[in-house]
Order: structure tokens, then sequence, then C-alpha cells
């Protein structure tokens, strides 16, 4: 490992000291991408820009730069998110270990689909970036869908929620990437024009290997305290997730263009960001309810209900048996907890049992409704009776009533 750290910095030191013309050498490399230098257009998916930088790194600032005025533009479909090298041991044991990094500022664009090294000037940079933008977001991608969704349940504590959904014809495999990052770095962590490091990566909430059946997803739920991990000064309001789906097809890629340093590169398919609602606070989940759905008079019968809040609150829960007896907020339970319930219904007839769930923000979810059938027991001497009760429940009640049995 020394040795591999040894040769890295080599290179980050030598590339400091040619920024500009290395840029220039990659943007002369790909003339070829100029065809794709229109703003406006369609792109087949969100693209993702890995940044590799250092607070020393005096031509880091002029990338760090571009990628502040393309973000504030608003015209490219992209994200990017900035490893801080020498500030962060996850990011820069990532960028040695799966990109084979040579220096800084680079730019792998879709898990390196087109790396751009080197930066001379904001307007080339943001230049070289705009071409590299439109070129990865004009390729061909699976079709997968990435839905992500981030709150906040403590002063640094945070829940992510990330589904990935594959709707393509055959099993899709790949990886699922998730960085929990700050808009704004609240670390001091600056670029040496003294500006903070912006979508400043932090740590993974998840990192794992994907296959996914035709039309099936793939779930998980974390929970990340950034005190814990150190990073205190993490704030509901600075937050920014972003998440990508990599392809398994393997590609060599270069982190020194056009054949140095190689990689494997495994490309995005599609990329997305989320950010925590400000004090945000979303009801439980409709509940669930399981047990039987027909009995006999005055036996005990038991039922399971749980509730998921999606701020992982805990949660209490209103029960109508369906015969004017309640049971009225009970609990608190965890989110998800199953919790056992009993009842004795004393008469014949049709009960719609009816539970919801409320969180300790009071924010209620909606009714969930199982019905249980108690009939009259069979009367040999009425088969067509007999018959019709079955088969039309609710007849048997109604007749109940209008005869006064």
């Amino acid at each position: 490992m020394k040795k591999i750290l040894s040769i890295v910095v080599l290179g980050i030191f030598i590339l400091s000291g040619f920024g500009a013309g290395a840029l220039s050498n990659i943007e002369n490399n790909a003339v070829f991408e100029n065809e794709y230098n229109e703003i406006n257009e369609r792109a087949t998916h969100t693209v993702l820009g890995e940044y590799g930088t250092a607070t020393w790194c005096g031509y880091c600032r002029y990338a760090h730069g571009a990628l502040k005025e393309l973000t504030a533009e608003g015209q490219l479909d992209f994200h990017y998110i900035t490893h801080v090298y020498d500030k962060n041991t996850v990011s820069s044991s990532y960028l040695v270990s799966h990109y084979n990094l040579y220096g800084f500022p680079t730019l792998w664009w879709d898990g390196g689909l087109d790396v751009d090294v080197g930066a001379g000037s904001v307007p080339t940079a943001k230049s070289t970036y705009t071409n590299s933008i439109n070129y990865c977001g004009s390729q061909s991608v699976e079709d997968v869908d990435i839905d992500l969704t981030v709150s906040f349940i403590g002063e640094t504590e945070m829940k992510v929620d990330c589904t990935v959904t594959n709707n393509e014809g055959s099993t899709y495999g790949g990886t699922i990437q998730v960085a929990i990052c700050e808009k704004v770095s609240s670390r001091g962590w600056t670029d040496t024009g003294g500006a903070l490091y912006t979508m400043t990566f932090l740590d993974w909430a998840f990192k794992e290997p994907l296959s996914i059946s035709s039309g099936g997803s793939w779930s998980d739920s974390m929970t990340w305290d950034g005190s814990s991990h150190g990073y205190p000064t993490v704030t509901e309001e600075n937050t920014i997730v972003i998440a990508a789906a990599y392809n398994d097809e393997k590609h060599t890629g270069y982190s020194y263009p056009p054949n140095s340093n190689p990689f494997d590169a495994y490309y995005v398919d599609e990329c997305v960001a989320a950010e925590p609602g400000a004090g945000a606070n979303e009801p439980p989940n409709t509940p669930s309810i399981e047990g039987p759905s027909k009995g006999v008079p005055d036996i005990e019968y038991e039922f399971t209900i749980a509730a998921t809040d999606p701020n992982n609150d805990d949660v209490s829960f209103y029960v109508q048996w369906g015969d004017d007896q309640i049971e009225e907020w009970f609990g608190p339970y965890n989110s998800g907890e199953d919790v056992l319930i009993s009842h004795t219904w004393s008469e014949t007839g049709i009960y719609f049992i009816k539970v919801k769930a409320r969180d300790t923000e009071g924010e209620e979810s909606s009714w969930k409704t199982l019905t249980l059938n108690i009939p009259r027991p069979r009367n040999s001497n009425n088969v067509l009776l007999n018959i019709l009760t079955e088969r039309f429940p609710n007849l048997y009640t109604l007749l109940i009533k209008l005869l006064g049995l």
C-alpha cells in the first residue's frame, strides 16, 4: 500500500505542475465529442461526475469553479460528488483502489466512460465538462429506476431509503452506490481559491451488488449518524444524498488518458439525488392486519398488526372491531414491529375490523380493513338457506335482522 500511495502522490505533484497542459491534451484528443456540445440535447439519463481533488491542489479550484457554474446554470442533466483526498480516508481509499488515481483534479464521468484530467481555467474546464456530460448523457443505458428518500430523525441522524427497479426484459446486474454528501463543506474543506468545497462526500449509505430479475426491484433502508462518524456539524438543510446504479459490464478505463493508470470501468445507467425535507414529517404507512377471515361466536381470535413509519418514528394503533368495541391508541411500538391483538364476538354476523396508526408527531395513517365472517351454524332442515347464506353472507345478516332470528 505504501508503494501505491507514493506513486499516487508523485503523480499528483507532477500533474499539479502542468494542470493546464494536461487538460489541453484531453481536449485535443476529444475533438470527436464536439458534436455532442448541445446544451439542450435530450439525455438518456442523469450523468454522474466523481470529482477527485485535494485542499492543496492549485489547479483544482478551476475544476471546482466550473462544476459550480454548470450546476448553477442548470442546463445540463448531471450530479457530481466531490472526493477530497486529503480530508477523507474513505474517499482516498476509493479513488486509489477503484479508479487507480493518477492526480488532481480528475473527473470520472459515469464510472469512467469519460475521464477529464487537469484544469487550466474555469472557462476551459466548463467547455470540457460540457462535452463530457453531453457525450455520456447521449449513450444507451439499461432501463432502471432509482427511488431515493432521506429524512432526518435526530440532530445529526438520518434515514436513507433506496429502491432500484429493473424495467428490462432480463436480469439486471450491477452495483448501487449511495453517497451521503454535504452541499457545502461544514468542515472547512476549501480549494486553494478559498472556496468551500461543494457536494463533499462523507460516507457511503449503500455500496452493494445488484441482481434484479425482470420487473423486480431491490430495496434497503439504513440510518446514519454524523456525530458517530466524526461529522457532528451535519445538518438537515446542508445534506444531499446521491445514488447511482452501475452496470456490471466491465470496460477498461484510464485515469490518465489515453492509456495510463488503467482501471475496471463500470458505466452508470441512472443517477438521482435527494434532499431531506426541511422539518417534514410523513405519516405512517397504511398498517397491515393478518388473521382469520371466518369464525364462530364466543371464541377469542388473534390478529397481527404492524405499521412502518417513513421517519422511523414509533407508532400507536387505533382498532375498531366492528361490534361497537374499540381499542383507542395503544402503544407506542417500534416502526415495523408486529403487534398481537385479540377479540371475541358474541353474535353471528359480518364484522369489518379497521385499524390505523399514528406516529409520535401526531400524523395518522389511512385505515386498513379486514372482514371477519361469523356465520350462523348450518341448518340441516333448510338446505336452500344454507346455500344462500354461504354464497351471500350479507344476505344472512339481512335475514337475521328482518326475521328477528
